[in-house]
């Protein structure tokens, strides 16, 4: 078991700067003495600031942690606060998940800074927003204070949780407001968030919590991101007034799942947007939260010319290890040649029409049944692939990979592909309906 001696204080950088439209020796000149100085003008350093948050939210925060069977030795590690009388703790779902898929073989676990530790009984959960709300036995501090108002852009933030198993830490960086064009609500936040700190909360200076901290993206430096803290108030409301035992628990997951899909696959109504590469209309930019890029070959000689785009929605929802749902992503692969004959531009072109790239465990989804045959496109023909699989725990929801590979061209060509995970069959279906009717040769 980890003691933890004291607390440690991450701050940030601080620059300081003269000003330009004077000398120094004006400058000074002109400062006030100190004794001139009123006491309500004095701020307070950054470090003090964190200091002070840290001190008042410290008895609040404990870490969460999760045992597999009866082993000592920890599986996983979160952080949780207090949000309510009477131990109830806010955490991220990622955080319980494995209890919560599988509470036979995982326990729970508090663990205050002073070593208390007991157990931890979930109470209710909000995958979407990556959020549950847990009651720990016998530790009951004073929760605190959630702001169900958006932080303003541009303010000082203070995150805390457990990295690491380095101790109680807390991080200064600065909230950026809502992530724009984003499909998930989340707050950027400039400090960092690193594993173990997932669950605990997101403080302004007043020390009130905007957000509650989620993730950071790999192999990117102090690019965090927050749940806002509106959420968590709507959970905190909803585990105190309905009360779902585990079975209950996961039906309740399997309706947010559904309700993802159809928010997911409803952002996406109405014209498909197009564009244009090598004389075939594509989809495009589907919606404002898709992230899309293209490459092509830098080098003229190449004797085919490829362009890649690709896009995607990143909207899954994590469920447990090996296993998301909702996420949707596509992209197109153009083939153009005028050094090639027909025959070895069409070997070339062949090796990138192939289904690859499914992911799911056997345990979590059963294998794809697919339907392969040639279709009339608009202006071409084209080979038609698609495959779907159900999710054996998840009734209703079905992963579904698509290939549309034409067949007009000797020496051009375009491969697209669709891939949807964790959807709902009839809007799926839909979708894939309307992604190849966009598609359409214009010579």
């Amino acid at each position: 078991m980890v003691r933890w001696a004291g607390l440690i204080v991450v701050v940030g950088s601080l620059a300081v700067s003269l000003p330009t439209t004077q000398s120094v020796a004006q400058t000074v000149a002109q400062t006030p003495t100190p004794s001139v100085v009123a006491a309500a003008e004095i701020i307070p350093a950054a470090s003090e600031n964190a200091r002070d948050t840290l001190r008042r939210a410290s008895p609040a925060v404990v870490q969460i942690k999760g045992f597999f069977g009866t082993n000592t030795a920890k599986a996983f590690h979160g952080t949780g606060f207090a949000v309510a009388p009477g131990g109830i703790f806010m955490t991220n779902y990622h955080v319980v998940s494995e209890h919560v898929q599988d509470p036979a073989r995982y326990r729970l676990e508090y663990q205050t800074v002073e070593g208390k530790s007991g157990p931890v009984t979930v109470l209710a959960v909000d995958v979407r927003h990556d959020l549950a709300v847990v009651r720990a036995a016998d530790h009951a501090p004073p929760p605190l204070t959630l702001l169900g108002a958006p932080p303003v852009k541009g303010e000082r933030a203070y995150s805390i949780g457990f990295p690491l198993d380095v101790g109680l830490t807390i991080t200064e960086g600065v909230s950026n407001g809502r992530v724009d064009e984003s499909f998930q609500s989340r707050i950027h936040y400039s400090g960092a968030v690193n594993g173990g700190m997932s669950g605990g909360p997101a403080l302004n200076a007043a020390g009130e919590v905007i957000g509650v901290n989620v993730s950071g993206y790999m192999f990117q430096q102090l690019v965090s991101f927050l749940v806002p803290a509106e959420h968590a108030v709507a959970l905190r409301t909803r585990a105190l007034t309905v009360k779902l035992d585990a079975s209950e628990q996961k039906r309740d997951i399997l309706t947010q799942l559904r309700a993802h899909s159809a928010a997911l696959l409803g952002a996406l109504d109405g014209t498909l947007p197009t564009q244009v590469s090598a004389g075939y209309r594509l989809p495009d930019k589907l919606a404002p939260f898709m992230e899309c890029n293209a490459v092509g070959d830098p080098l003229p000689d190449q004797p085919v010319r490829t362009t890649r785009i690709n896009c995607a929605a990143k909207a899954g929802l994590y469920l447990q290890r090996d296993l998301q749902s909702g996420e949707f992503k596509y992209g197109h692969i153009v083939m153009t040649t005028d050094k090639l004959d027909a025959w070895r531009f069409a070997k070339r072109f062949s090796t990138a029409t192939s289904v690859a790239g499914e992911r799911g465990r056997l345990r979590h989804v059963g294998p794809l049944a697919c339907n392969n045959r040639v279709v009339a496109l608009k202006g071409f023909d084209a080979n038609l692939l698609v495959c779907t699989r159900s999710y054996r725990k998840l009734e209703g929801l079905y992963d579904f990979t698509v290939r549309v590979s034409s067949l007009n061209g000797a020496t051009s060509g375009v491969i697209s592909h669709l891939d949807m995970f964790g959807l709902e069959f009839e809007p799926g279906m839909a979708f894939i309906q309307r992604y190849v009717d966009a598609m359409e040769w214009t010579p």
